[in-house]
């Protein structure tokens, strides 16, 4: 017995030693709270660890001694989708880091984020130099070679460097297009764009349990249009060439890739292009693999974007004896569609203040309909009394009936705002954001 436990006590330490931290320094420290850890793997995003963020902007995750190397993301505000970061975690080392709202993270511990991290700053600045002889009245030749070596030394560099690490498989894939002999701007910007993806080994699973392979897409779409007012279809070529990089790729992955892609042109506002994708790309993997719960989800994301025109119900209001349905009300420029109910405190804080607004801008012809949530009507009608400029409709069983499903509401209130036709052009997050849109009107 006294063995085992001298045993115990020698390797204690040693099991103590081998736990690491991801700690790092918020600034400035009143803007951030909580920050949740979760590991990339095989698609999957697995949940790890909350921290706390301490009124000194400081955070702390004690990682178990088993946690595997691998790529990681950090959560510090929401939408988690805006709000993260992702790093290597080696195995081997801590993860020590600072990060500012303007400038984002940077690693102050940690040899491979830390190398990826001087990577990326180095060789921006080596294809902004080489960039730069194009904007000259005449091309410097001897420059030209001189800088196009330059960037070539970089990654030749950085890629023995990496050599046996994580980084390496990002390293490898970010070498950008360096050309061969002297280029004019032409030639240099089309082979810019028809190389862009070509050093990216697409079925590499560490690029895979990462965002790079969807942040290239995003710079893709984006950035590698070269006209000075690129039109919708110039966007959509884009999204075609991207689709067709993943054509080695598993279904499953395409599926997944593809649809948080989508996800992100939702939440950035690019409506109309996560719509394109959605129907030529998404929507037809999602139903090749009979992935059901998706594809109701993508169904609901395009019955209600920006952009469609919303889908019609009639108003049940048990004073009005006429069947009158959202599109057979005219006469207005716009209309505001309000989910709310008698029972929800926020909602009876801000319609008071939506009917002010209306009232007291008749010239914007606006109609509002606003569509009681209710499991009460009698507490409904006597909460509507005060809101005469409001068109209203009961919708009674609350989250069981059906407008709540179409127009897939999941908290009250929810804004949707109407052009005169009843197409979706803004959904508001909060009464703030509705105001500025009913201001612009």
């Amino acid at each position: 017995m006294r063995k085992y436990l001298l045993y115990l006590s020698l390797v204690s330490p040693l099991l103590a030693v081998a736990q690491h931290q991801i700690k790092g320094v918020f600034s400035p420290a009143n803007a951030f709270k909580t920050t949740m850890l979760y590991h990339l793997s095989e698609g999957k995003t697995n949940y790890v660890a909350y921290g706390a963020v301490n009124p000194n902007g400081e955070m702390q995750i004690e990682l178990e001694a088993s946690a595997p190397a691998g790529m990681y993301r950090l959560v510090y505000a929401l939408p988690q989708s805006e709000n993260n970061f992702e790093f290597i975690y080696s195995g081997t080392e801590s993860v020590l880091f600072n990060f500012k709202n303007e400038t984002g993270v940077e690693f102050t511990n940690s040899k491979e984020n830390q190398l990826l991290q001087s990577y990326h700053q180095l060789m921006a600045n080596a294809q902004n130099e080489f960039v730069q002889l194009y904007t000259q009245p005449t091309l410097d030749t001897l420059n030209y070679k001189l800088r196009a070596q330059k960037i070539d030394s970089l990654q030749k560099a950085y890629e023995r460097l990496s050599k046996v690490t994580l980084a390496a498989h990002f390293i490898s894939a970010t070498k950008p297009y360096i050309p061969s002999h002297i280029e004019t701007v032409s030639e240099y910007i089309s082979n810019l764009k028809t190389k862009y993806f070509e050093a990216i080994d697409f079925k590499d699973p560490v690029l895979q349990n990462s965002n790079f392979i969807i942040d290239k897409f995003l710079d893709y779409v984006f950035r590698m249009q070269f006209s000075e007012i690129p039109s919708l279809l110039d966007y959509q070529s884009n999204i075609d060439v991207v689709y067709k990089t993943l054509a080695t790729t598993e279904p499953s992955y395409q599926l997944t890739t593809l649809n948080a892609f989508r996800e992100l042109l939702e939440t950035s506002g690019d409506a109309a292009l996560a719509v394109y994708l959605t129907k030529t790309y998404v929507l037809p993997l999602a139903r090749q693999q009979n992935d059901t719960e998706l594809i109701t989800t993508l169904e609901t994301f395009m019955r209600i974007a920006l952009g469609e025109k919303a889908p019609n119900f009639v108003l049940e209001n048990p004073s009005e004896t006429s069947n009158v349905s959202l599109y057979d009300l005219a006469g207005a420029d716009s209309y505001l569609l309000i989910f709310w109910s008698s029972d929800c405190s926020h909602c009876l804080n801000e319609l008071p203040e939506v009917h002010a607004y209306i009232s007291s801008h008749p010239e914007k012809k606006i109609t509002v309909v606003a569509i009681g949530i209710e499991k009460n009507p009698a507490q409904w009608s006597k909460t509507i009394l005060p809101w005469s400029e409001f068109t209203h409709s009961i919708a009674k069983g609350k989250w069981t009936h059906e407008i709540t499903k179409t127009y897939a509401i999941q908290s009250t209130p929810t804004y949707f705002v109407l052009d005169a036709s009843k197409v979706i052009t803004a959904k508001p997050y909060s009464l703030n954001d509705l105001k500025a849109v009913l201001d612009q009107k």
